[in-house]
């Protein structure tokens, strides 16, 4: 689905040029995907076993992340400084929108 206010395409290349100008240590932790937040996850669930990733990510992960059970043996991954769950890249497209016709009122639509 595509929304009026600003399309899937310039949004990509919005989050891609944030990246970019990043220092390129940076890059790959600033914004979450599924690809790094299925390293977070096993990271929190076994702290001790520190053979899967590089320590760098480990350091991270445990510094800036903390797991909620959702029920039992479920988890999901909460930024600590916000308690807030975190938000993969591939959803703000999505929740962009949300938060948009929160404000504006008008879903996305032209107003006349």
């Amino acid at each position: 689905m595509e929304y009026t206010f600003i399309s899937r395409n310039i949004l990509d290349r919005i989050m891609e040029e944030y990246i970019t100008n990043l220092p390129r240590t940076k890059q790959e932790k600033t914004l979450i995907n599924n690809k790094l937040l299925n390293k977070i996850k096993p990271i929190l669930l076994n702290p001790k076993n520190t053979s899967l990733y590089d320590k760098n990510l480990y350091s991270c992960a445990k510094k800036k992340f903390e797991l909620e059970e959702i029920i039992p043996k479920d988890y999901r991954v909460i930024v600590k400084a916000l308690k807030n769950s975190v938000l993969i890249t591939k959803k703000f497209y999505k929740v962009l929108y949300h938060i948009h016709d929160k404000v504006t009122q008008h879903g996305g639509q032209k107003q006349t």
